[in-house]
């Protein structure tokens, strides 16, 4: 009778260790392939009122000119930002709170219309703009 009641209990409690095991894998796993980067993002202008920055931290990367953003406990809550273009540099966003260093943001115009601004730590500054970056001026006198 012991042995009935262990089992009953035993594989629903093994079952939510192996999901929380494979969950914390995969956030392991996308967090180290290249090209990802820890951000923020909130909406500054569109079909909406102007949004806050979100306390938690989503993780990003760039295909193409579409920003994939993964937020969650799993990052398995993803959304795609298909962006027409940069609304500007890269600059210090110092409303917001990132860890790993002070925090840069870039506004960016989605096809819709609506504007997003992505905040990022300085040292994925180099990732933050993707295909949209700003080209360098050409020094003075060449």
């Amino acid at each position: 009778m012991i042995w009935i009641i262990l089992a009953a209990l035993g594989v629903p409690i093994w079952l939510i260790v192996g999901a929380l095991g494979g969950a914390l894998w995969s956030r392991k796993r996308f967090k180290g392939a290249p090209g990802v980067f820890p951000c923020k993002v909130r909406l500054v202008s569109g079909t909406e009122a102007p949004s806050k920055w979100p306390r938690a931290t989503a993780y990003a990367r760039w295909v193409h000119d579409v920003l994939l953003v993964h937020a969650g406990i799993a990052l398995v809550r993803s959304r795609a930002l298909p962006v027409a273009d940069g609304d500007g540099p890269v600059a210090p966003a110092p409303d917001v709170k990132l860890k790993g260093g002070d925090p840069v943001s870039i506004r960016l115009r989605l096809d819709d219309g609506s504007v997003v601004e992505v905040a990022a730590p300085a040292a994925s500054a180099d990732l933050l703009p993707g295909p949209f970056r700003q080209p360098h001026a050409a020094p003075a006198g060449t």
